[in-house]
């Protein structure tokens, strides 16, 4: 008599997308290719930035995460992961090393990538949230496959996708900080750059 086998169930496109986050139960050592997959990226990072983009980064990955830590602090998220403005009534203040490491080696791509991608300054702002949602999808993938879990950061409620990484209520956040970053920050944060990395060359 013939044994049926067990049909494998197919997980379609949609379910990976709404997949929840992993949670710190899946951590795991880092695996051997993680280890190749790191020192190939900071390889890359050390010669292909010049002196002004690595200090870009430096000081770039310490904004975001003062950022980061203030918006918690300032913000209450309910069971559902919706997120309410309310000053000085917020959550503990939180953000995470794995967060700044990690772009610190990606603002390359955050601010010159995109910039070499889109030469307007206004569709620079309006796709900006595009722009950090790729960021977090790469980064959060990232860290869940070299250690199980996204430890940086945990989006959840009806508009978190791809296990957690994106949040897409957030657009308003990230239209905000692509227009404060465009029209404040850069116009000055770069050429004072320059500056520091020609004195830091002599």
């Amino acid at each position: 008599m013939a044994v049926a086998r067990a049909r494998k169930q197919k997980t379609s496109p949609w379910a990976f997308i709404r997949a929840p986050a992993p949670s710190k139960k899946n951590v795991h050592a880092i695996p051997i290719l993680g280890y190749i997959f790191i020192a190939l990226v900071v390889i890359q990072w050390l010669h292909a930035t010049s002196l002004a983009v690595k200090i870009q980064c430096i000081i770039g990955a310490g904004l975001f995460s003062c950022t980061e830590y203030t918006f918690y602090t300032m913000t209450v998220e309910s069971p559902d992961g919706t997120v309410t403005v309310k000053p000085f009534a917020g959550r503990p203040g939180h953000t995470t090393i794995h967060q700044y490491i990690m772009n610190v080696f990606y603002i390359p791509i955050l601010i010159h990538g995109f910039h070499a991608l889109i030469g307007s300054t206004i569709l620079r702002i309006l796709f900006f949230p595009l722009n950090i949602w790729i960021l977090e999808i790469i980064q959060g993938y990232t860290l869940i496959y070299l250690i199980g879990y996204n430890a940086a950061w945990t989006y959840k409620g009806y508009d978190a996708f791809f296990h957690g990484t994106i949040k897409l209520g957030y657009v308003h956040h990230w239209l905000m900080m692509g227009a404060a970053l465009e029209l404040l920050v850069l116009p000055y944060a770069l050429p004072l750059t320059e500056t520091m990395a020609g004195f830091l060359s002599f």
